[in-house]
């Protein structure tokens, strides 16, 4: 399991680099994105993501506005499962598992197979799981 600095499972992430050059899934993700947040836009050919734990010096990544990833460096932590103050007012808002059910089951606005991609990006349901295993 690969962890991003806010709880994301770059292991699962369609748009993680290694990922893609293994099987190039982006444009199914996008979708899944775009009926999401209308607002999202992004070009399922270009968008990557070396990962906010990458070791590069400018990586590219899939949220450059991200507030987690540089409050974890300052604190010299990991991720956010090791911050005392999880979860916090810079934890990333994600719909909750309520509001996609509703989507999917209400709306239908998409599969459960498309559901399923989602896993990686539920960094509150990951970060949870994490602390559990430090108890």
């Amino acid at each position: 399991m690969i962890l991003s600095r806010c709880g994301m499972r770059c292991d699962l992430c369609l748009v993680y680099r290694p990922n893609v050059e293994k099987e190039d899934r982006r444009e199914e993700i996008v979708k899944v994105f775009k009926k999401i947040f209308d607002e999202y836009d992004a070009d399922p050919k270009t968008i990557i993501c070396d990962g906010c734990t990458s070791d590069k010096e400018n990586p590219v990544l899939l949220d450059t506005d991200c507030k987690a990833r540089p409050c974890v460096i300052s604190k010299g932590i990991e991720h956010c499962g090791y911050c005392d103050n999880f979860p916090c007012s810079l934890f990333p808002a994600e719909p909750s598992d309520e509001e996609l059910k509703q989507k999917i089951d209400v709306e239908h606005l998409w599969t459960w197979e498309e559901n399923a991609l989602l896993e990686a990006y539920q960094c509150r349901k990951n970060m949870e799981e994490f602390r559990k295993t430090r108890v």
